[in-house]
């Protein structure tokens, strides 16, 4: 189905159908983060593939959504607010594909006393995204209900939840940060920008997921 079409029943749906493939990007990271933390060029280049490609999906249902976008038509929420959770979306679709092309250009030395906590941080940026996720699937129930009600209470419930996990991936990456500068394992220079530019960008995947729910939050209080 066209997004065209999902549209006629309800903007929510559109959303919905993008963050599929913004999730089949950040089911990913796991899998990358562990092939990474073994050395294994060949499924790293694999996944990194994988990544881009859903990467690229996204964008084409990113610019459907902008191109189908009533700009005229009532709407249950204003255009704007739709079209920066669209941003959103997007920016966590592309932070896992930054993840997976930064993996790909150097082998480094992975410090001993950070594996577990770098595959715990990889998990929770799919937790904090999935319950973003949970969110936007919510949005139609909430749309049918007129904002109100009982619905709203499992909406907000959801977006602390998402808060709470971003928090908790926050204070990770400031672990993993401090880790591997004061590693002991003599990283050479070029590793260590490396490690910081991948904790940032996988970071970043649930700053973005955050930033979606904080603007539905905002749609849900007006």
């Amino acid at each position: 189905m066209r997004v065209f079409d999902l549209f006629r029943k309800s903007p929510f749906a559109a959303l919905a159908e993008m963050m599929k493939e913004v999730m089949e990007c950040t089911n990913r990271i796991p899998k990358i983060y562990d092939a990474f933390l073994n050395a294994d060029k060949e499924n790293i280049e694999l996944l990194a593939k994988e990544i881009s490609d859903h990467e690229y999906k996204t964008d084409i249902i990113k610019n459907e959504i902008r191109q189908s976008l009533p700009k005229s038509i009532f709407m249950p929420v204003a255009r704007g607010d739709i079209l920066q959770i669209v941003t959103s979306m997007d920016a966590i679709a592309d932070k896992s594909e930054d993840v997976g092309v930064l993996m790909t250009f150097k082998d480094i030395k992975v410090p001993e006393n950070t594996k577990g906590q770098l595959k715990e941080f990889a998990s929770n940026i799919v937790d904090v995204v999935n319950l973003a996720k949970d969110v936007i699937i919510e949005l139609d129930t909430l749309r049918a209900a007129s904002f109100a009600g009982p619905e709203t209470k499992t909406v907000s419930d959801l977006l602390d939840k998402v808060n709470q996990a971003e928090h908790n991936t926050d204070k990770l990456q400031y672990a993993l940060t401090k880790e591997i500068l004061n590693s002991k394992e003599n990283l050479d220079c070029a590793s260590l920008v490396l490690w910081l530019k991948i904790l940032e960008a996988t970071g970043d995947i649930a700053n973005a997921a955050e930033k979606m729910s904080n603007r539905i939050r905002l749609i849900i209080s007006q």
